[in-house]
């Protein structure tokens, strides 16, 4: 879990000094880095459910970043994903927050940019939970101060950095180009790394913008394109690709006896949308194509 308070350094100093930063994190020791010797940064070893406690503390917060998700589980997703951000939500002091970046997940939208209505019947406990506390946020009294971001498919990940669930299956697909390379489906997606994410949440602190909702990811890519890109980077030529019929991924998907949702997105497939991505507010990337992301894989 992860979450990140700012409030304005009295001295305005140059830097990212200008601002102390409290991280709320469950598990410090995930992080991989030493953060004592930055003296504008607190970490709050509690879990997101406890952090309503910290009420004097909320109530100095300018910005709050609220990233902590819970993917799995029957309770856990509403006891993480939905509870905790309202209730810290009620604590801040709505005369000084300026604002707040809440991360939702691209998942729940369908190509119009809408939600996708079916998800109450058919939604993971995931999924539901991030429908609805998007929902709930409309009608929240903040709701001019949120920015709700969507991320696409998430990579990042290094020796000082713990891998995204995406990245970590990624530095093991190698091994199978040698046969995956020859195949592409009737698939796409977009996909952005966590650096680029990072530095996009920083440019919506510190400028305005003309909405409240934006989905994060680099142009779409196919199935084929991704087998093919990563077979280049490992030096690996592509000559042909046969489709694969997708028929045969949902007769696994039945045989699998596999959630509606899993076979829901088998018949959407085309996981495509109007997204912004660095290149989108001018800032550089080295990580907006999958070579630039399979190299930051191995720093």
């Amino acid at each position: 879990m992860f979450d990140l308070l700012a409030e304005r350094s009295e001295d305005q100093q140059a830097g990212d000094e200008r601002y102390h930063l409290y991280l709320v994190l469950r598990k410090p020791e995930k992080l991989k880095r030493d953060l004592s010797k930055y003296r504008n940064i607190t970490v709050l070893p509690i879990d997101i459910r406890d952090l309503p406690k910290e009420k004097k503390l909320l109530k100095t917060i300018d910005f709050l970043i609220l990233i902590a998700t819970c993917w799995g589980g029957y309770r856990e997703p509403w006891r993480i994903n939905v509870y905790p951000t309202f209730r810290t939500l009620r604590l801040l002091d709505p005369q000084r927050i300026k604002k707040i970046i809440y991360f939702s997940t691209a998942s729940i939208l369908n190509r119009e940019q809408r939600p996708v209505a079916a998800i109450r019947e058919i939604g993971t406990n995931y999924i539901r939970s991030k429908f609805l506390t998007h929902k709930m946020l409309q009608y929240n009294k903040l709701r001019d101060k949120i920015i709700t971001v969507f991320p696409t498919w998430v990579y990042g990940g290094d020796t000082t950095h713990p891998f995204s669930h995406a990245a970590a299956g990624l530095r093991g697909l190698n091994k199978w180009l040698g046969l995956l390379k020859y195949f592409t489906l009737d698939f796409s997606f977009h996909f952005i790394h966590c650096a680029d994410i990072a530095a996009i949440v920083k440019y919506m602190l510190e400028h305005e913008l003309d909405r409240n909702e934006y989905i994060l990811g680099n142009a779409p890519l196919t199935a084929g394109d991704f087998f093919r890109e990563c077979a280049a980077y490992y030096g690996r030529k592509t000559p042909f690709q046969i489709r694969f019929p997708i028929s045969g991924l949902r007769g696994l998907a039945w045989l699998a006896k596999k959630h509606p949702w899993d076979k829901y997105c088998l018949r959407y497939r085309h996981f495509v949308y109007d997204t912004v991505n660095c290149r989108t507010f001018g800032l550089p990337s080295e990580t907006d194509t999958i070579a630039g992301v399979l190299k930051s894989l191995e720093a």
